[in-house]
């Protein structure tokens, strides 16, 4: 808008004028020619109204005349005022949030040539969106998820218009008894808004241990740290993950895990304990992305045996599916299983995946991997047979991996017991199809000195594989090494074929120590030491070595 403005005139002597009088106009003339040009000021816009969650908006000052401004204290402006010019300044005003129960009205004043202006700023007061903000509203939603009617349980405090359940800060939830909160249901939508929860767990044994005991919905964007501690007699199947001790058909994005994992059976029967870095097992299909594991693992047992997982512990036997993408493990697993009567499984990602989809069909794939890595140590000790993979064990489904690494170390115990270890897969049964595709494994294999059973290890995989399984472009490096300490097989691709399967485009480099006869793999004598057993079922196309 345009201001006030004041204009001098010239004034012109006349011939009829006194000498005196002339001189007085002549005074006159001049100093309001002093003045200069008339202000010319415009302002846009008049009135701003900022978000009550604050935020910033911005006006516009055009004037021929040096200007300065203030504002109200809850008001930052980005300027205190410009100099005169033909240029349109823009002024940013930021305000925080308004805590106050009314809204507010500020003032900035604009000045120049003795004339003031005023913008209007008004803000409404911040009413905070349904969501858990602090550890008293955390508990009060585990108080909420109790219940007798879990179909219609009523969690609309919490829920947003979105229809999510939100953080909006980081807790520390370490004096909280209200864990393992019970079942988050199905077509709930939990987010973290990328933040943290701390758990101080310290559980007896139980069928399911965890943040929740149940995962049925939707978690995203949440971070975990802490310590989850499970210890006693454990007399029943006990699954156990800081996130949840049991995912049902649940979808888990972006989450990360920091919790320490410590299980330990003191005695009791002999029975499967499944604990894991998120989720100990999962049924009814899961979608996992993009989530990481990057705490300790640990396991020790007096007769019980395990299905251990950096991410998931295990997936049962169903006929729907499991998706994981772009996960990581960095932390380390640590088992020592005293029993003697099972097979033990243990895995960066995930150790055993039973399923119930063996072949390909209208279904697809019952078990898809691509682009999962680990990097975390796993250390197989104590008495029991165990199948251990760098990325995943055991897999009883049709499955797809594609694109994982292993770069980790997998260090053996001497044992009595048979051991298969590979640095993706630990083992596939020979019923169910498979393709295994542009992996690579940078990692080692260990196995101790002693050990009085055959092993057979593998640097891709340790051994199964049905009839139509492939393997195409998979790759060891320089730095992979695997080694065996009795008799049995060992290879950097696969340890044993038990039907036929086809190799493709696969390369190989790094060492190989069987019962201590180390090779040194190069272009000269990389065949043998792809397929150690039984390769008379395994057919190969454009093998060899790697040179990289």
């Amino acid at each position: 808008m345009n201001l006030p403005i004041f204009r001098c005139h010239h004034v012109y002597r006349s011939q009829y004028l006194s000498a005196a009088g002339a001189l007085l106009l002549g005074i006159l003339s001049v100093s309001c020619s002093e003045k200069g040009p008339s202000l010319e000021m415009e302002i846009d816009p008049m009135e701003i109204s900022i978000a009550p969650e604050g935020g910033n908006q911005t006006f516009t000052v055009k004037s021929n005349k040096d200007w300065t401004l203030v504002a109200d204290s809850w008001i930052t402006p980005s300027t205190k005022g410009e100099r005169g010019s033909e240029v349109t300044v823009t002024v940013n005003l930021v305000a925080g949030k308004n805590a106050e129960a009314t809204a507010r009205t500020g003032y900035v004043i604009i000045s120049a040539d003795g004339k003031k202006e005023k913008v209007v700023v008004t803000q409404e007061p911040f009413v905070a969106p349904a969501g858990i903000y602090n550890a008293s509203d955390l508990a009060d939603f585990a108080n909420a998820l109790k219940t007798d009617d879990p179909e219609n349980i009523d969690l609309s405090k919490w829920t947003d218009a979105d229809g999510t359940i939100k953080l909006y800060d980081d807790i520390d939830a370490t004096a909280l008894s209200c864990f393992p909160m019970e079942d988050l249901p199905a077509g709930t939508v939990l987010d973290g808004q990328k933040h943290t929860v701390t758990l101080s767990i310290s559980a007896t044994p139980d069928a399911k241990v965890g943040m929740f005991k149940v995962v049925s919905g939707t978690v995203r964007n949440l971070s975990l740290a802490g310590t989850l501690k499970v210890e006693g007699e454990f007399n029943v199947e006990s699954h156990i993950g800081a996130l949840a001790g049991e995912a049902h058909g649940a979808t888990i994005e972006n989450c990360n895990n920091f919790v320490s994992v410590s299980v330990k059976q003191t005695g009791g029967k002999v029975v499967c304990i499944i604990p894991a870095g998120l989720v100990g097992k999962a049924t009814q299909g899961l979608t996992m992305t993009n989530c990481t594991n990057n705490a300790e693992i640990k396991f020790e047992s007096a007769n019980a045996y395990h299905m251990a997982g950096g991410l998931v512990g295990a997936y049962g036997k169903d006929e729907f599916k499991i998706k994981m993408t772009d996960c990581k493990n960095a932390g380390t697993l640590t088992m020592i299983s005293g029993d003697t009567a099972n097979w033990n499984y243990v895995a960066g990602i995930i150790s055993n995946i039973q399923g119930n989809i063996t072949a390909a069909g209208d279904e697809g794939y019952g078990f898809e991997m691509k682009n999962c890595e680990s990097s975390g140590d796993i250390d197989i000790k104590g008495v029991a047979k165990v199948r251990g993979g760098g990325v995943c064990g055991r897999i009883n489904t049709y499955s797809h991996i594609d694109g994982c690494k292993f770069s980790g170390t997998i260090s053996m115990n001497a044992a009595a017991l048979e051991r298969n270890v590979g640095g993706i897969t630990s083992f596939q049964e020979k019923k169910v199809q498979a393709l295994v595709e542009n992996c690579t494994f940078a990692g080692r294999i260990e196995a101790e000195e002693g050990s009085t059973k055959a092993c057979f290890v593998g640097g891709i995989t340790s051994s199964g594989t049905a009839q139509t399984t492939v393997f195409s472009n998979c790759k060891t490096t320089g730095d992979s090494y695997v080694s065996i300490s009795k008799a049995g097989n060992v290879s950097m691709i696969l340890g044993q074929a038990s039907n036929w399967c086809t190799f493709k485009d696969c390369k190989v480099a790094g060492t190989i120590n069987k019962e201590g006869t180390v090779t040194v793999i190069s272009a000269d004598n990389y065949a043998p030491t792809m397929i150690c057993a039984n390769s008379d079922k395994v057919t190969i196309q454009n093998c060899g070595y790697n040179a990289e």
